[in-house]
């Protein structure tokens, strides 16, 4: 699942559907000018797409609200931050959710990339997660948060609950530096857990991981990369079955220590269906190879990928969308 750049599929997207048969594209405010415009993109790109691969594919975003909402107003809608909807209550965080489902769908959008279920530590004024996250109570984000996705998978479009297994308690942001998290107890780790516990239980399509480092599960590998964190925690420990999507790969905390070809293997053994690549599509072609690589050469890692095709396909029917393997 890719980022591209420009407003219409012939300045990049397109190649990339025909080259490197994605299976989605994520959109940013750089890929939108107006309404028109992102219709007809959604348009050409679904009309590519068939043509190319004889099947969909999925189109996702980041709208959050807040400080991050990519339909920026105006003229879409203007959506609250995370924190002034823990603010205001559950209603209005079902009823701002179920508005931006709507506006999404009405473009085409399949996935939205929220909510963010990351805890906050108690004093968090300063924290650069703090407009996006629902609160420092661990019941409260849950609450909210289960609110958040079933709002929007109401009314047809899925929600990614976010950064499992937890962002909160990172001192510095992942797009820039390799962030560690420091569980002190079993009770600190249950705090990050709950949210995405009742996530899960409550039917959420998709999960998105951290590019955090939490060597109290797994010493050496992120959580993006952890078949500890992502496969038995996630997976078993908490029962989810639908599409796990990895945080940006571009980002500093991945792509500045580790090869794509230990980024592939280690994704595909920690169960990711979706590897997002969203910042430098000059990355996108040595990744896909190493992914291709490894599924050709590798028996165990080709068994994963038929079952993240089949959770893919799962989704697929969930959104009224028909699978065929291009």
């Amino acid at each position: 699942m890719v980022g591209f750049r420009g407003v219409r599929l012939e300045e990049e997207l397109e190649g990339l559907i025909r080259d490197h048969h994605i299976g989605g594209a994520v959109l940013f405010r750089r890929n939108i000018e107006n309404p028109e415009q992102l219709r007809e993109l959604v348009r050409s790109a679904r009309e590519c797409a068939r043509r190319h691969l004889g099947r969909p594919i999925l189109l996702a975003v980041d709208q959050e609200g807040g400080p991050v909402q990519r339909l920026k107003s105006p003229p879409f809608e203007r959506l609250p931050s995370a924190r002034a909807l823990a603010n205001e209550g559950r209603e209005s965080v079902r009823g701002w959710a179920a508005t931006a489902a709507r506006e999404l769908k009405s473009f085409g959008m399949h996935i939205n990339l929220a909510p963010v279920l990351d805890v906050l530590p108690e004093d968090h004024s300063e924290h650069f997660m703090a407009e996006r996250c629902l609160g420092s109570d661990p019941l409260q984000v849950a609450e909210l948060g289960c609110a958040w996705i079933e709002a929007l998978q109401q009314e047809g479009v899925s929600a990614t609950a976010k950064h499992f297994p937890g962002l909160g308690h990172a001192q510095s942001d992942p797009h820039h530096y390799a962030t560690v998290i420091q569980w002190a107890n079993e009770a600190s780790t249950e705090r990050d857990l709950e949210p995405f516990r009742q996530a899960v239980a409550h039917g959420v399509h998709c999960v998105m991981t951290s590019h955090s480092l939490y060597p109290a599960v797994d010493a050496e590998w992120p959580a993006t990369l952890s078949p500890t964190l992502c496969s038995q925690w996630l997976r078993h420990r908490l029962g989810f079955d639908g599409v796990l999507l990895s945080d940006d790969l571009d980002m500093a905390a991945v792509a500045r220590r580790f090869t794509w070809e230990t980024v592939a293997r280690q994704g595909i053994l920690a169960t990711i269906d979706f590897f997002l690549l969203c910042q430098n599509p000059e990355n996108i072609g040595p990744f896909a190879l190493e992914l291709t690589g490894w599924l050709g050469r590798s028996p165990e890692l080709a068994a994963l990928h038929d079952r993240s095709v089949s959770r893919i396909e799962t989704l697929y029917r969930r959104l009224g969308l028909t699978w065929r393997a291009g």
